[in-house]
């Protein structure tokens, strides 16, 4: 993964355990008579299954395209044959005017180098296309992935929930704490997948776990992440709805308020319709927050893993002395803390109104998914075959009803 390369190597290191054996290379030159080499090989062949498989599109081929395929788009058709059918997703709203203004709008962004661009909605047919893995049996399976919610409590109130969004990047941008926060959760590779190595890299954890728990519970919380990826998107496509930016500029348009008004301006009295989030607002739709969903499917992974939700002594990030410009640092006493923090931090940055993130925590909540998920690798442990995470005959790609 180059993408958390340079968070994670350092820990990886620390552990004793440097991700050099991870370098690129052709499967033609992997040394299979060691662990490493052995490892790396069926990593290789399962990512070239899911590439295939998944439900992603991941090559592009998904709707019979031969030639220039584009990988990842959820721009084709198909039915399978139960007759459910994924039609591409088109906006409500286009980036230049905004007239269902209950839908999602996609927004309009700069490189600050003079070019402009505008959203497409980053892989709107997952949720009805992606494979679910890891889970015990198909009916655990089936009930996770049919989870739905209600629309937002805010639907009409939003006039309040707009100045909600403004007062509290006001509040946020005197808050370092917030701010880091902010910064750090925006990545989930790069803050969760961290988190749970610095914790299993204290002394008196690596104690009570072996390497192979260590592991363990690192897939275990990595397929979490991508069934809630998978259950999120769902629920965006069907509710799609607006961002902060469209409602703000919508409902308030040129009125003044105080408000953060971009980076190193602090609070300053300034037209609605200038105000921006403190970080990029990401190419898909408002409700319910993925990342609230993420994060409390992270959560309650590795508190049924640990069987227990404190963490003592609490797990501070980054370890140490802040790194030069930081004057800010993360404190957990417990797995659900890390949870609420990351998902309330999209609050704070502007890219989520509050229900969303209640929304999201919600989805992903309850202990269902991650007992679930765990038995299986405990009936892998035990010799049942059956509880393979990544199997080849899992038949044809269906199309989940939404």
């Amino acid at each position: 993964m180059p993408f958390c390369r340079a968070e994670i190597e350092p820990l990886m290191i620390a552990r004793g355990h440097p991700l050099s054996f991870l370098e690129e290379g052709d499967d033609d030159s992997i040394d299979t008579s060691t662990p490493w080499g052995l490892g790396r090989a069926y990593a290789n062949e399962i990512w070239d299954y899911l590439g295939a498989n998944d439900g992603w599109n991941a090559d592009g081929s998904m709707g019979g395209r031969e030639f220039n395929r584009v990988p990842f788009t959820g721009d084709f058709s198909m039915t399978d044959s139960a007759g459910n059918s994924w039609t591409p997703y088109t906006p409500r709203n286009s980036p230049y005017e905004f007239t269902n203004f209950k839908k999602w709008q996609p927004l309009e962004e700069s490189d600050g180098l003079g070019y402009v661009s505008t959203q497409e909605h980053v892989t709107p047919h997952i949720g009805s296309t992606g494979r679910y893995f890891g889970f015990s049996s198909k009916e655990d399976e089936e009930a996770f992935s049919s989870r739905k919610i209600d629309g937002p409590d805010y639907l009409n109130r939003y006039d309040q929930a707009v100045r909600d969004v403004l007062d509290e990047s006001a509040i946020t941008a005197d808050s370092p704490y917030k701010q880091f926060a902010v910064s750090f959760f925006d990545n989930k590779f790069t803050s969760l997948i961290p988190l749970k190595i610095a914790f299993f890299n204290r002394g008196t954890t690596k104690e009570d776990y072996t390497e192979t728990d260590f592991y363990q519970v690192t897939v275990e919380v990595q397929l979490a992440i991508y069934n809630g990826i998978l259950l999120a998107w769902k629920e965006k496509i069907n509710h799609d709805r607006p961002r902060p930016p469209s409602m703000i500029r919508h409902l308030l348009g040129d009125e003044l308020v105080e408000a953060y008004a971009g980076p190193d301006q602090g609070v300053q009295t300034m037209k609605a319709s200038e105000w921006e989030p403190f970080i990029r607002t990401m190419p898909h739709s408002e409700y319910p927050s993925a990342s609230a969903c993420l994060c409390e499917g992270f959560a309650r992974q590795v508190e049924n893993f640990l069987g227990d939700d404190k963490i003592e002594p609490a797990l501070e990030f980054p370890p140490g002395p802040p790194p030069a410009g930081l004057n800010a640092s993360l404190e957990f006493a417990s797995w659900s803390e890390i949870s609420q923090v990351c998902g309330d931090s999209r609050i704070w940055g502007g890219m989520h109104f509050a229900g969303a993130v209640l929304a999201g925590a919600e989805l992903c909540g309850g202990e269902d998914m991650a007992k679930s998920i765990h038995d299986s690798f405990e009936r892998l442990k035990a010799g049942d075959e059956s509880a393979a995470i990544f199997k080849s005959d899992v038949g044809e790609l269906m199309v989940r009803p939404r």
